[in-house]
């Protein structure tokens, strides 16, 4: 049981951190827009901000818990990221979830 809620855990904080810094790596520049005045800085690139990161953490969840996964149980915005990010689905884990949770609560 351990095992498939770190699993979910493990699925929702990598689509999680993929769908939102998707957009950051693109570059701000469109084909059509003019190029940028180079005065300020010489590059032809806006000034971006820092990326806005959303860590979700879930407790329970197991791999076939997910609706994209088959699941009968309905989960839209989790569907949503899956498609519209990046699935990481092939990693390692630790068949009890406390070390785990403990270190990403505390960051040791």
């Amino acid at each position: 049981m351990a095992v498939y809620a770190l699993t979910g855990f493990s699925v929702v904080s990598l689509l999680s951190f993929g769908y939102l810094s998707w957009d950051w790596m693109k570059p701000n520049q469109v084909e059509n827009e003019p190029i940028v005045d180079l005065k300020d800085n010489g590059s032809p690139f806006t000034r971006r901000q820092p990326p806005h990161i959303i860590f979700i953490l879930t407790d329970d969840q197991g791999f076939h818990d997910i609706g994209y996964h088959g699941s009968d149980i309905r989960t839209p915005a989790l569907d949503k990221l899956a498609a519209e990010g990046v699935k990481l689905e092939n990693y390692y884990i630790q068949p009890i979830c406390t070390p785990s949770r403990s270190q990403l609560i505390t960051g040791r």
